[in-house]
């Protein structure tokens, strides 16, 4: 791009997270403490180096550097737009706060979970930073051989099932997506950047070309965004992973399957041909059926962290549902959805994983009274499982309220009761579960847990940070940084 300043700083970005890495080949006995810490600090000063170019992004500004170049147009380009920055800034915030999580949950095969929790981010943040589909590809396929050993950290029949059913979707979508992208590549003109407002075209590609295309980038990145019938590994890799595992699973790597089709359709196709090509039609069809199914879904899941696994598959699709209607609150609607949704289920997974801890229950049955065990966690729960189908105010309500401004201005008041009723099926699977932690006497006689075991936690702390975001961003949503502030620019450099 013209106006991109040379910068070395996203490869830094990137290459923070490797401390870790260097830490545990160099010192793999360090205290468990002292691990701990060093941890933390490595995501904390990742999260500072991301955060560090707010102003420049507020500006207006992008800043790039060429890794390599193998033919023409061939490279591995880095660039931090707006777009790329807010994802970047939801990867390392939620890293920061799954580390410190961690430091209280994770008591074995440490190394290992929190090596490739480090590459894990680290190549997340490539994909993020990716100024074309080529240099996407590589970081995207990095990412996911190096999420399987998050699944099958405990290393149970279970987690290793979920593990290898997980690679069983991941590597032929994979394959998908390298297929999508030379034939972009060789059919679709050459250009496979990822920032501008529409790359393609029908003057110079065919229909046929130009549907094969979309088709093959949807199936390949949509096994990550967990749309249906693609989301087979999800139910079952987020309750055999660790909780803070299972948070930056949802909040995180299946964002990276949404932000891949966000790429595609606002920045390869954009909104004109995408609109004139129908093909928003697939996606809102696609979408809506992926939310209500999935939904339907978790009505029926006793264990909690597959509950919020069916959950999060619903979720993801409100962020495909608002670029389907192709209006400017939709778009906007629909990514900030990726940032909202990402607190809120990171917060459930991590309440979930202290209700593990702390009480030894994995099932919504067994929840009964748990809200006086452990008031704090179950308070929190509650609040995020609130905003999920959008009270005010919260983050939640702020999504859909873009996302049904999007369908008026679509012409589309039809997707408006889509949301409605996906909203009631979401109440109706959290609202049990606060009813049974509240409401309902145990069948049988309980230890009790001691307020000060919960408050002494270290495990609380970043739950009731994510919980007061929860409210905060979603009362003032126009602080520069706040993902408001950010997805407004992109999207109006889209539909300018």
């Amino acid at each position: 791009m013209t106006n991109e300043i040379y910068s070395i700083q996203p490869l830094i970005a990137i290459f923070l997270p490797w401390i870790s890495l260097l830490v545990i080949l160099i010192m793999p006995g360090v205290h468990r403490r002292l691990r701990g810490i060093i941890h933390i600090v490595v995501s904390l000063v990742t999260f500072g180096m991301v955060l560090s170019f707010l102003p420049n992004v507020l500006d207006g500004r992008t800043f790039g550097i060429s890794v390599v170049t193998l033919v023409e147009q061939i490279n591995i380009h880095l660039t931090v737009d707006a777009l790329g920055y807010y994802f970047g800034l939801v990867i390392t915030f939620i890293w920061l706060i799954t580390t410190i999580y961690s430091v209280g949950y994770i008591d074995h095969r440490e190394n290992r979970y929190y090596g490739f929790m480090a590459l894990c981010v680290s190549f997340i943040l490539g994909c993020a930073f990716s100024q074309n589909m080529f240099t996407y590809f590589i970081f995207y396929e990095l990412m996911t051989l190096s999420t399987y050993p998050l699944i099958i950290h405990e290393e149970t029949d279970v987690a290793h099932r979920a593990g290898v059913k997980y690679l069983k979707y991941a590597i032929p979508a994979g394959a998908v997506i390298l297929f999508a992208t030379l034939f972009h590549y060789f059919w679709g003109g050459g250009d496979l950047s990822l920032m501008s407002s529409g790359t393609l075209s029908l003057e110079t590609t065919s229909r046929t070309v130009l549907m094969i295309m979309f088709f093959a980038y949807l199936v390949g990145f949509g096994v990550k965004a967990a749309i249906i019938p693609l989301e087979g590994w999800v139910p079952d890799a987020h309750p055999a992973a660790p909780s803070p595992a299972s948070a930056v699973l949802s909040g995180i790597i299946l964002k990276a399957g949404a932000f891949g089709i966000i790429r595609v359709v606002l920045n390869i196709f954009g909104p004109s041909l995408f609109k004139s090509l129908n093909l928003w039609i697939y996606l809102a069809v696609i979408a809506g059926v992926t939310m209500i199914l999935a939904s339907v879904r978790a009505l029926r899941q006793d264990n909690l962290k597959r509950r919020l696994a069916y959950s999060s598959i619903s979720q993801v699709s409100y962020i495909l549902l608002g670029l389907s209607l192709v209006s400017y609150d939709g778009s906007l609607g629909g990514i900030i959805h990726l940032a909202h949704h990402g607190i809120m289920k990171a917060c459930l997974f991590l309440c979930a994983g202290i209700i593990l801890i702390l009480t030894g229950k994995r099932n919504v049955s067994e929840l009964s009274g748990i809200g006086y065990r452990i008031p704090i966690t179950m308070t929190c729960f509650t609040i995020c499982a609130l905003a999920m189908f959008g009270t005010p105010p919260s983050i939640g309500f702020i999504s859909k309220w873009f996302l049904g401004s999007g369908a008026l201005q679509a012409g589309q008041p039809v997707l408006i009761v889509v949301l409605l009723f996906s909203a009631l099926l979401n109440a109706t699977y959290y609202f049990p579960i606060i009813y049974i932690a509240f409401f309902k006497r145990p069948s049988q006689y309980q230890p009790r847990v001691l307020l000060k075991d919960e408050l002494s936690s270290i495990m609380l702390w970043p739950t009731l940070v994510l919980t007061i975001l929860v409210i905060f961003a979603g009362i003032w949503i126009t602080v520069p940084g706040f993902p408001y502030s950010l997805v407004d620019r992109f999207v109006a450099n889209i539909f300018q």
